[in-house]
């Protein structure tokens, strides 16, 4: 399923794709990153994952740069440094960040590289649905459009019926490409085993 997702983003369609957990969602938007003209915005709303992902991409070579409440004074000013000299082609953020008006402003104008996709990471979130609504994950449509609409592509590993057309709702995407994987996987098995017990 990479493929198709990737392939939906490299042609600046809004992608909404399921993969389960492990499947390897985050090349599908690290590849187009890559090719994409301006710089990709990574919305998580997991700081541990959004570090891990970063750590992967700086050991392979690929300038990102994270923001998030983890950082002290100096790491932020030189990461908002990054972001507004372009130097950077992946930028991690919470949800709540898109809500500062500062730093919209400096995506929104002062950035020399635009923003070319915004990715939505752990994209039930945005559902009043699913079982990790933050209110936060409502201002993102809101975010894309002071960017300009650029491409977006979210991304979740489940979700039912209910919670992708509220994901479609919630983010404003536009006739989205719709993409399941299915939820099965390989590495995975169930089995039951009978327990007896003890008497007494």
């Amino acid at each position: 399923g990479q493929e198709d997702i990737i392939r939906s983003v490299i042609q600046r369609h809004d992608t909404l794709a399921t993969m389960p957990t492990g499947a390897g969602k985050s090349l599908c938007y690290q590849l187009p990153a890559l090719h994409l003209d301006g710089m990709t915005l990574v919305v998580s709303p997991l700081i541990a994952l959004m570090k891990d992902q970063a750590d992967k991409l700086l050991a392979a070579g690929i300038n990102c740069t994270l923001i998030n409440s983890t950082l002290n004074a100096r790491d932020q000013r030189q990461a908002l440094k990054r972001i507004a000299s372009g130097e950077t082609s992946i930028v991690f953020v919470t949800p709540e960040r898109l809500a500062q008006p500062a730093f919209m402003e400096l995506l929104g104008g002062k950035v020399r590289q635009r923003i070319g996709l915004v990715v939505v990471d752990e994209a039930h979130c945005v559902s009043q649905w699913g079982h990790d609504f933050r209110p936060a994950f409502l201002d993102i449509a809101n975010a894309v459009k002071v960017l300009g609409q650029p491409p977006v592509l979210a991304l979740t590993a489940t979700a039912t019926q209910r919670v992708l057309d509220d994901i479609v709702r919630s983010l404003g995407l536009r006739e989205p490409d719709l993409i399941r994987t299915g939820t099965l996987r390989d590495n995975l098995r169930y089995r039951v085993v009978q327990v007896s017990a003890a008497g007494g």
